[in-house]
């Protein structure tokens, strides 16, 4: 069962966790050539990340955790945050839990 959680570690050693809350529907798809229209399929046995089950708490022992506004990549900011060398980026994209 896949979960959306991962673990991202840099070349700098920095270590980050990333879960993607969300339906337990992952949609993906192809484009049919006849049509060029989107086909999805829907994949059921994906487990649901949400607040009663996340790994990712200050009891766990993780920091600056934050929300990213959805569409906004994960491991895009990562490499924005590893490459200022930053603790935390404030903007209109993240929203980090106190």
């Amino acid at each position: 069962m896949e979960t959306g959680r991962y673990m991202v570690v840099m070349q700098s050693g920095r270590k980050f966790m990333v879960e993607e809350w969300g339906s337990n529907h992952v949609q993906w798809g192809d484009i049919d050539p006849a049509t060029k229209k989107l086909q999805k399929v829907k994949v059921k046995d994906v487990e649901v990340i949400n607040a009663n089950n996340t790994k990712i708490t200050k009891e766990n022992g993780f920091k600056n955790i934050c929300f990213l506004a959805p569409g906004t990549s994960p491991l895009g900011y990562i490499d924005l945050l590893d490459s200022s060398g930053l603790e935390r980026i404030e903007c209109d994209l993240v929203n980090y839990i106190e």
